[in-house]
């Protein structure tokens, strides 16, 4: 047992706990849920913690520990979210390091999987700051719904579309009303839980070369994102690509 990972774990999880109390206490202390987050990322990210992990994957606490940091991520970055769209509508500085990592991300993907102006994107779980939209139509002006059955979210992120004078994101807070048979790609995001399900769903509309890419977080990463079982998926060529230096990995799916 590597006691070492359990006591930062336990500490990460006793902040992003603590945060999220002065949150619901003051509503208007945003920064230490930040601080957390930005925490939380690097140690997701450090090597060292990685291979810590691994050699320990199999211990029940440090399991537990990893689904309560997630949770509680979930949480707070809901939270973030919510309070930087807030941020813009008024006028207000802003800065989160996760938006800017998560913006790289998006550029990349944007390579590794064709996103031209002709695309059509589907983008499932966009939340209050849909930052991979907004990339994705700054790098290629493709066609981009978003679908968050968080109403709040939803209508928080249509405003800050309307503000920043971005046309061509549209959005939606029902999947069932979205001709999904157009988009050329899918994006299902890492903090979308019944992921499974949805390419179940999704694959029974979709034409025949449309690519779904699942956003999930597997081992030290599900300390962030919600994981996957790639095995449980059928029908499709899979094709996995993780990079250490992004916070969660992506599945591609493609008809076979």
């Amino acid at each position: 047992m590597n006691n070492n990972l359990i006591f930062q774990l336990k500490v990460i999880r006793f902040k992003i706990s603590e945060a999220l109390k002065l949150y619901e206490k003051t509503g208007e202390k945003d920064n230490f849920l930040k601080e957390c987050i930005e925490e939380l990322c690097s140690f997701i990210l450090n090597e060292k913690n990685y291979m810590d992990f691994i050699l320990n994957s199999e211990n029940n606490l440090i399991k537990n520990l990893i689904r309560d940091i997630r949770d509680r991520a979930a949480e707070a970055l809901e939270i973030l979210e919510k309070i930087e769209a807030r941020n813009i509508l008024n006028e207000e500085n802003t800065a989160f390091k996760y938006g800017d990592d998560l913006a790289l991300a998006v550029k990349r993907e944007i390579e590794d999987y064709k996103i031209l102006k002709s695309s059509k994107v589907l983008l499932i779980g966009s939340g209050a700051m849909p930052i991979t939209a907004y990339t994705i139509f700054k790098e290629t002006a493709a066609h981009i719904t978003c679908v968050d059955i968080d109403s709040e979210a939803l209508n928080l992120s249509k405003k800050v579309t309307d503000k920043l004078g971005i046309q061509g994101v549209y959005f939606e807070g029902d999947i069932e009303a979205v001709e999904i048979e157009n988009f050329s790609h899918i994006i299902i995001a890492s903090l979308v839980q019944k992921k499974c399900e949805l390419v179940d769903y999704v694959s029974q509309k979709i034409n025949n070369d449309a690519k779904i890419i699942l956003r999930y977080g597997n081992e030290i990463k599900e300390a962030f994102n919600f994981p996957l079982c790639i095995k449980e998926i059928n029908d499709f060529t899979k094709t996995v690509i993780r990079d250490k230096s992004f916070i969660y990995d992506t599945l591609l799916l493609e008809r076979i």
